[in-house]
């Protein structure tokens, strides 16, 4: 059977999404460091559905309710508390592989994603609250957002982009995060350690809206494989973007590269394998994001040798024909 520890030794790290209460004081979460779980993501709709599905924070939200207290406040107090205790259970991970992981990730309300003003105020606000090292606030890679990407990183606030489903998002969002650490490292002399980032990289929805299209240009073949061909491109742009000597001089600081995390890997197909995506995407710096169902499908059928740098020129083969049929997939 493969162990997680196989992908850690491939370079590649493996965070889950998932996020309950009683998931952190049951020791589940701490069971799930144990099997080689390295960082969490509390995404709008996981946490969403642990409130509404479960029976963990009634009672603090009656109490809320009873102090008079509105929904959002609510909310934040109940998102703060899950994210302290999921950020101690991590810290000893976050010491132990450098700081690089031992994340929590959680997400903005979207009403406040309109300007970039907004966004840092809200985090400085979450952050002051929240009051640990080791989390990162999770920013769509739209215009404004990448934006405050670059502000947040000065700030000295870790960002995990999300949204992202072209190499030319990444690309975007590589340049946002640099210009901030290199403002960030310029501006302080004395620091624990600056900023990180990673770039949240959607995999199942790009071939959900190309596959419709191949089938409309009479080109099935094709189907199920554009997301990986992206990925393996996005790779490619990442470890030119994060060499040389520009980066070289940011790493000397002790910067760090925007890894890509591979995330949605859950097939909306149910034509494709369980691990369809998994599989095809280990490769060293990056992330892997699983839920709770694509950790056990990996647990028992996983595969953890190198396959995420294999095959770059039938990727770009592949992404030359999706274009030549008249798919704009950066539409």
């Amino acid at each position: 059977m493969p162990t997680l520890q196989e992908l850690h030794d491939r370079g590649q790290s493996t965070w889950l999404n998932y996020l309950r209460n009683s998931f952190i004081r049951s020791g589940e979460l701490a069971d799930r460091l144990r099997l080689g779980i390295q960082g969490i993501t509390a995404s709008a709709g996981v946490y969403e559905q642990s409130i509404s599905g479960s029976s963990d924070y009634d009672a603090a939200i009656r109490r809320a309710m009873a102090e008079g207290k509105p929904a959002r406040r609510i909310h934040e107090a109940l998102l703060v508390d899950d994210i302290q205790r999921t950020a101690d259970v991590l810290h000893p991970v976050f010491e132990a592989t450098d700081r690089r992981d031992g994340f929590v990730s959680f997400e903005l309300e979207p009403a406040l994603l309109h300007e970039v003003a907004s966004i840092v105020a809200e985090v400085r606000h979450l952050g002051s609250l929240i009051d640990r090292y080791n989390v990162m606030v999770e920013v769509p890679a739209t215009p404004v957002g990448i934006e405050a990407m670059r502000a947040l990183t000065a700030d000295g606030v870790s960002v995990n982009a999300t949204h992202l489903f072209s190499v030319t998002d990444y690309e975007r969002v590589a340049s946002a995060y640099i210009a901030g650490l290199r403002e960030y490292i310029d501006s302080h002399s004395v620091w624990r350690t600056a900023p990180t980032a990673v770039a949240s990289f959607s995999l199942s929805p790009i071939d959900a809206a190309v596959d419709a299209r191949l089938d409309a240009a009479g080109r099935p073949d094709l189907k199920g494989h554009t997301a990986i061909a992206l990925a393996k491109a996005l790779y490619a742009r990442y470890r030119a973007i994060f060499s040389g000597e520009a980066w070289d001089h940011l790493a000397a600081r002790r910067g760090r590269p925007l890894r890509p995390k591979w995330t949605r890997t859950t097939p909306r197909d149910f034509l494709y394998p369980e691990l369809h995506y998994v599989n095809q995407l280990v490769g060293a710096d990056t992330i892997q994001t699983f839920s709770p169902a694509t950790l056990n499908a990996f647990l028992r059928d996983g595969v953890s040798g190198e396959t995420l740098s294999d095959g770059q020129d039938a990727a770009e083969a592949h992404l030359a024909e999706v274009r030549r049929l008249g798919i704009d997939l950066d539409a």
